[in-house]
């Protein structure tokens, strides 16, 4: 999140231990693998009764301070994946902090004098999957929350001949990220962001060192980069009336490479992805600000991934 205060190896160690005693439709690995010389880690969820085929994959992120194992108790994920027949991992940053490049405030982290490559892990935990044919490699999306969200643009930018599609939560780009980002193809982009976050202001901040570009310029961003020429917003079903925040989805039509970019503008909500559940939810409100229960954010970002895949490892495609 956004806050003031602060030669890769690639042999795979790929250790698998269950972490939930496998019930009918319940289990999870973690996955060990070695990169720049240090064990990274991320645990992978399977629906149990998939067939032994490549599935869509789907890397989520946890954000600043988190583990990719809380992330995963909490965004709902699990849940698509058992209805919809895709795999999710959740990967573990280098002291609870993705290495998203240039850097707004302070450092990035580091490995003894070296910056974390996370760029060149998620490649490498990507291989990974596909190469042990778990994962479809024309189906690989990405996502994250708070610096999650940060990573997963960068990932969009870095990685846009292995990503399908992605979908940035709860954070803007930065200045940085926008100058850097020169894609062999414009990937798919979803975006949810609250009007009220204390944490990723909606309308931008300016950091130590560089700025958070507000989510406007962002989706200017990705608007210009597929071409696009029309916008259109529409306010989504509001289910309780004392909920105080409501969604409104604009998404960005007649594009050169017909893939609309789409943004969840949660209108009053803070630094909170929304969920329709009640509890669950280890960021409270006093903290972050409220939280929207109109949609279910996995459920959302799932349907806007489902349309798109790579065309020969190059370009994408909606289906």
């Amino acid at each position: 999140m956004f806050d003031r205060r602060y030669c890769s190896c690639l042999c795979i160690a790929a250790a698998i231990a269950v972490l939930s005693a496998g019930g009918p439709t319940h289990s999870a690995e973690t996955l060990k693998l070695q990169h720049q010389g240090v064990e990274r880690t991320a645990v992978l969820y399977r629906p149990a009764g998939l067939a032994e085929a490549p599935r869509p994959l789907v890397i989520a992120l946890h954000g600043l301070g988190g583990i990719g194992e809380n992330f995963r108790s909490f965004a709902g994920f699990d849940d698509a994946a058992v209805r919809e027949g895709f795999v999710a991992v959740y990967p573990d940053a280098v002291k609870h902090a993705w290495s998203y490049g240039r850097p707004i405030n302070q450092p990035m982290p580091k490995v003894e004098s070296e910056t974390v490559d996370d760029v060149g892990f998620i490649r490498l935990l990507v291989d990974d999957l596909v190469g042990r044919k778990i994962a479809d490699p024309k189906r690989i999306y990405v996502t994250g929350l708070s610096r999650g969200g940060l990573m997963t643009f960068t990932l969009a930018c870095a990685l846009a001949d292995r990503i399908a599609a992605a979908a940035s939560l709860i954070s803007g780009m930065t200045e940085f990220q926008r100058d850097d980002c020169r894609p062999p193809r414009p990937v798919p982009m979803m975006v949810l962001a609250g009007t009220s976050d204390r944490m990723q202001a909606f309308g931008g901040a300016q950091g130590l060192r560089g700025r958070l570009l507000s989510v406007a310029e962002t989706m200017d961003f990705w608007r210009s980069l597929h071409g696009c020429t029309r916008r259109s917003p529409r306010a989504l079903p509001h289910r309780d009336a004392s909920d105080q925040t409501q969604v409104t989805v604009v998404e960005w039509s007649d594009c050169r490479t017909g893939a609309n970019p789409r943004l969840y503008r949660i209108e009053g909500g803070g630094h909170q992805i929304p969920s329709i559940k009640a509890g669950g939810n280890p960021m409270s409100e006093e903290k972050f600000g409220p939280r929207n229960h109109d949609i279910e954010t996995a459920e959302e970002v799932w349907a806007f991934f489902k349309s798109f895949s790579l065309s020969s490892h190059r370009g994408s495609s909606p289906e």
